[in-house]
């Protein structure tokens, strides 16, 4: 029984280590891993329509005005905005229900150390590219020496170099392109408050160039949302002043501040996503880089079919561009630090209005609803999808109930273990009545082990013999010990993905010590409890129990398996080791009680 026991216990832990080796492949550290939900038979853009679109790049150097421009700040009860008239483009966008994410100021620290060492260490051709990495360090260290603030959707790199968006651009007239985005803009505003559910407001800014022509840009706001509805409105143009017959409007470069890494065992994707609808299908693409691209500008052209939406996102946010009249594809720019721009192409159309909405808040399904066009599709809940949409909505739901999201892990795995229990309650009945029969025939099989002790052959046919003649299937325990713990796994690898990419996790205090359900136990003591409730469950199971030549590895095992399996889940999301305790705990609960009821029945009998 030991011995079957063991195995099933062993065929889990393959599973929990085999599924975080696959999700380190799927969200590696470096690499940038594309969507499983891209029609095999499309094919990247090649190389020469990329060439052949002129994707121009952004030369912040050459934006002198930032100084001499205003800003105008904008305030609702989800954002906080700035919009320089520079360009008419947003420079801040701070989101009030979700605070900045605290980052390591000695790490920091440590990482500038390192970096100035190796500048000092590096060939010429190498410096640009560390002395970059350092002056975004340098940026966050002066952020965190300030006051506390909320998360910010804006980029360190869009922060350094005053590259700020949404950008227009004009392939094939670069200077034509610094005009539009280092020109001063007139606003029609210098502040907007917004207050009550059903506020909104809008700001204009107008560009006139010396030819008579202009464009304006109007942002509109809503109190109650993180869309903000944004027209560009061409006046004065002619066809010719468009080489290419076409303007691209960018965002980026990346999005939002470095975010701490919860856990060791799995790393979200960051970088650019468009949605794309062929007529026959919709799907995400996020870009893919190869090895040999690292460190390259790469500039890539996609025109896969309709773009619903395309832009920016990490683990907890997204800034989108949704655009009204359809665009005919998306462009995405690399440099060789790895920031990312991601821009719509829209086709000349003639002087008016073009209208846009754009998103910036967090990847959070109520949210992104709102734009109506597929949005959520960005939270990426990969192989276990399905079941971890259901698993985050029931989480949502309890979590009304209880007004914490620790308990409302409690009350799904409760509520799993209910709905799962015909299934285990005759599993674990069959496992106690095997160990019985085990038990019964103890001395029997001692006596054979003993008889031929130096013919293993012989003893194991015997013991198959043996087993035949009282009718007892020896792999019976192994199936009942494994039935219970292969049902769950499904819930517990869901669970494990909606914890690492809701944001509604991010953050969320369960009791004392646990301040975020979403990053690991910092003193480790949920997982220790969680292997104690092993080891306990492992003893009501009876395993290294049954007698017998083996009984000594099995105690062995009783003990390094939970000690083994604790070291496995002190780096998992602590909202995951509290799943898999309680549910530990309840079924310690139930096999305890069969225990009782069977030895109830036996002294009726």
């Amino acid at each position: 029984m030991g011995k079957k026991t063991l195995l099933a216990f062993s065929l889990s832990l393959l599973v929990i280590i085999g599924y975080n080796y696959y999700l380190a492949q799927r969200y590696p550290r470096q690499e940038i891993e594309i969507s499983q939900d891209r029609p095999a038979s499309l094919s990247p853009a090649p190389a020469e329509k990329a060439a052949k679109l002129e994707i121009p790049a952004t030369d912040s150097s050459k934006i002198s005005s930032l100084d001499q421009a205003s800003s105008v700040s904008v305030e609702t009860d989800l954002l906080t905005i700035v919009i320089t008239s520079s360009g008419a483009r947003i420079k801040s966008c701070q989101l009030k229900n979700y605070p900045e994410e605290k980052v390591s100021l000695p790490e920091v620290n440590k990482q500038l150390a390192q970096l100035n060492q190796q500048i000092s260490a590096a060939p010429e051709e190498a410096k640009p590219l560390l002395r970059r990495q350092k002056e975004k360090l340098e940026l966050l260290v002066n952020r965190m020496e300030q006051e506390p603030t909320s998360a910010e959707m804006v980029s360190l790199a869009a922060q350094l170099d005053a590259d700020y968006a949404p950008t227009i651009l004009l392939p094939g007239n670069e200077l034509e392109n610094q005009k539009l985005n280092s020109a001063i803009y007139s606003s029609s505003k210098n502040k907007v408050v917004l207050s009550g559910e059903e506020a909104t407001e809008s700001i204009s800014f107008v560009y006139r160039d010396a030819r008579g022509r202009s464009i304006e840009k109007t942002y509109s706001f809503s109190n109650s949302s993180y869309i903000i509805e944004l027209d560009i409105i061409f006046s004065g143009w002619a066809k010719a002043d468009l080489e290419k017959g076409n303007f691209l409007l960018f965002l980026g470069p990346d999005i939002g501040l470095p975010q701490i890494q919860r856990g060791r065992r799995m790393q979200a994707y960051n970088g650019p996503i468009t949605y794309f609808d062929n007529g026959q299908q919709q799907w995400v693409d996020k870009e893919k880089y190869s090895r040999q691209e690292e460190g390259e500008d790469i500039q890539r052209a996609h025109d896969h079919g309709k773009v619903l939406w395309a832009g920016l996102v990490n683990k907890y946010f997204i800034k989108a561009l949704i655009p009204d009249q359809g665009a005919e594809s998306v462009l995405i720019e690399k440099n060789k630090v790895g920031e990312h721009k991601v821009a719509l192409s829209l086709p000349w159309t003639g002087n008016g209005t073009y209208r846009f909405r754009l998103y910036m808040g967090p990847k959070k399904e109520s949210r992104l609803g709102q734009a109506d066009v597929s949005l959520e599709k960005s939270i990426d809940y990969g192989f276990f999808g399905p079941i971890a949409r259901f698993i985050y909505l029931t989480l949502v739901f309890f979590s009304k109930w209880t007004g914490n999201f620790g308990w409302a892990i409690i009350l799904l795995c409760i509520a799993t273990k209910v709905v799962l229990y015909p299934f285990t309650h005759r599993s674990f009945e069959s496992m106690q009545r095997m160990q019985e029969q085990m038990k019964s025939i103890q001395p029997e099989m001692d006596a054979l082990r003993v008889k031929y002790k130096d013919n293993p052959q012989k003893l194991n046919k015997e013991l198959m013999e043996f087993y035949h003649k009282k009718g007892i299937n020896p792999l019976a325990s192994c199936q009942s010990g494994c039935l219970p713990l292969i049902l769950q796994m499904p819930v517990f690898f869901a669970l494990y993905v909606v914890l690492y990419n809701s944001i509604e996790l991010r953050g969320a205090h369960f009791i004392g010590w646990i301040k975020d359900l979403s990053a690991m136990d910092p003193y480790y003591i949920l997982p220790i409890l969680m292997g104690i409730s092993m080891f306990i469950q492992q003893k009501l199971t009876g395993m290294g129990t049954t007698g017998g030549a083996q009984q000594e590895q099995a105690k062995m095992m009783s003990i390094m398996f939970p000690i083994l399996l604790t070291w496995i889940f002190a780096s998992l999301p602590s909202g995951v080791v509290l799943y898999w305790f309680i549910f530990n705990l309840v079924t310690s609960l139930q096999q305890l009680l069969i225990k009782k009821k069977s030895q109830v029945v036996a002294v009726v009998t």
